[in-house]
């Protein structure tokens, strides 16, 4: 148990000390969205891209583990868009961002950074694996959500698709880990002076992104009654991890520390990008607002419960 909490805790700690941060004014919202940046453009690709070009292609290749996850992501999607429509009698847009909430965890300010203080870059791996498919799949949401409000400005289906997918295309993280495989793949080292600028500015990525998370989330609130956020949140920290362990631990038969990851990533609380979604397309958003909130504020103890069923961390 106290190993679980020393483990745990100094990460939240951080998260606290963002949002104490941003709450009381020491950040203003332009500098909380400027550290938000930072990370987002500066700090984690460069070390994704570091950590990719390291790691053995064999290594990365778990089709199992991604279909595993995508499986149990796939019906905690469902569900959350069944309750959004049977119990709050949502339309399109608004279910859409019911069932995104309940299914997207909080990968890159969140799921990466403890799963690389935990298991360092072997955590950091399968990381960055569902990261990847999380953007590619989810980009779909930006097709049902433009359809969800007949089209942004007239744009054609089409249209909406192939902008979903330049927006894949760009994503800093995906193409830091991208390149990091085709580097992996070319046989070649990186350049002494290269690899130690890119593992300095690469130590500011866990930290700083667990700083910014707290920071962002100052600028949450709860709003109203709990409603559809309710439901949100146990499918994110309820329901998603439980199904992720049903795959990798009784339907897979997965290495432990992928199976970890996994389990663990899915455990993770709504990500940030939900009410990015909800702000942008003006639906949900008191309830992706609550739902982030309440769920990162609730995960600590989730998660922590979640590690205490698992096999030891390791040293």
């Amino acid at each position: 148990m106290s190993v679980v909490l020393e483990s745990v805790t100094p990460l939240f700690a951080v998260i606290f000390l963002g949002y104490f941060a941003g709450k009381v004014g020491y950040l203003g919202e332009a500098g909380i969205r400027g550290l938000g940046a930072f990370v987002f453009n500066f700090a984690i690709p460069p070390y994704v891209f570091r950590l990719m070009a390291a790691t053995d292609l064999e290594a990365i290749t778990e089709w199992g583990f991604l279909g595993g996850y995508l499986g149990a992501q796939a019906l905690v999607f469902a569900t959350g868009a069944a309750i959004g429509r049977l119990v709050f009698g949502m339309r399109m847009a608004e279910l859409t961002i019911q069932a995104f909430g309940s299914a997207f965890s909080n990968g890159v300010m969140l799921a990466l950074p403890l799963l690389l203080w935990l298991y360092g870059p072997a955590g950091g791996v399968p990381a960055l694996l569902i990261i990847t498919l999380d953007v590619i799949v989810f980009s779909s949401v930006t097709v049902l959500l433009e359809i969800g409000r007949g089209g942004s400005r007239g744009a054609s289906t089409a249209r909406i698709v192939l902008q979903a997918a330049r927006s894949v295309a760009v994503n800093p993280i995906i193409m830091g880990t991208v390149l990091g495989i085709l580097y992996s793949l070319s046989g070649l080292t990186l350049p002494a002076v290269v690899d130690k600028t890119v593992a300095f500015i690469g130590q500011a990525a866990a930290p700083s992104a667990l700083f910014a998370l707290g920071a962002t989330l100052s600028l949450r609130r709860i709003a109203g009654s709990l409603g559809p956020a309710g439901p949100m949140i146990a499918c994110k920290l309820l329901l998603h991890p439980a199904l992720a362990l049903l795959a990798f631990g009784w339907l897979l038969e997965l290495d432990p520390a992928w199976r970890n990851a996994g389990v663990i990533f899915a455990a993770c609380p709504v990500g940030l990008n939900v009410y990015v979604f909800a702000q942008h397309y003006e639906t949900g958003i008191e309830t992706a607002s609550s739902a982030i909130l309440i769920s990162t504020a609730l995960a600590m103890l989730t998660i922590t419960g979640l590690l205490l069923l698992l096999p030891p961390l390791n040293p």
